[in-house]
């Protein structure tokens, strides 16, 4: 099965059920008891809706973004990518302290690198974005970009990690 295909079953099933479900308990609360065809109906067409509108418009902004193969690596929330740079750790941690898109994120030092989070935006419930240190030699850095969203259960992300790890490289590449 392709990855876009599986992304649109994915989200069909972890949209509907649980939304057919809870509206089934609202009405066995209510004492209408539990009908297969309502709860059937209701976890077809929510979950049918949700995934046409979500993972169209996530396609969308793949593509918007300059994703042409929509692959396994690329389709999925978890985006990571390995970028090599004349910058140090700490170089690059005040070019990220100093640059418009960056400086509004949380920025922390950790073992080898550098973690960032950012907050809730109209795309996401906030991402962390892992730079880790991965060799140095003579000539720069290897850096490890990962960035995924805060919220685990997260189907899509309508292209915001590939978005991070763009504008990270951006940064390293200066």
């Amino acid at each position: 099965m392709k990855p876009i295909t599986r992304l649109y079953v994915k989200t069909f099933f972890l949209t509907g059920v649980p939304y057919g479900l809870c509206m089934m308990g609202v009405d066995w609360a209510f004492g209408n008891g539990f009908r297969w065809g309502r709860f059937l109906f209701l976890m077809f067409f929510f979950g049918l809706t949700m995934s046409l509108v979500l993972v169209s418009w996530h396609i969308h902004m793949l593509r918007k973004l300059g994703v042409r193969e929509i692959d396994d690596d690329n389709i999925g929330v978890r985006q990571s990518r390995k970028v090599n740079s004349r910058l140090s750790l700490s170089e690059l941690t005040d070019k990220l302290k100093a640059d418009s898109a960056t400086r509004k994120m949380r920025v922390k030092e950790i073992e080898n690198g550098i973690l960032l989070k950012t907050g809730i935006s109209w795309k996401s419930w906030g991402e962390i974005i892992k730079i880790v240190l991965k060799n140095r030699s003579e000539t720069g850095f290897e850096y490890q970009i990962t960035s995924y969203p805060k919220l685990k259960t997260s189907l899509v992300d309508y292209g915001k990690s590939i978005e991070n790890i763009n504008r990270i490289e951006e940064l390293l590449k200066d």
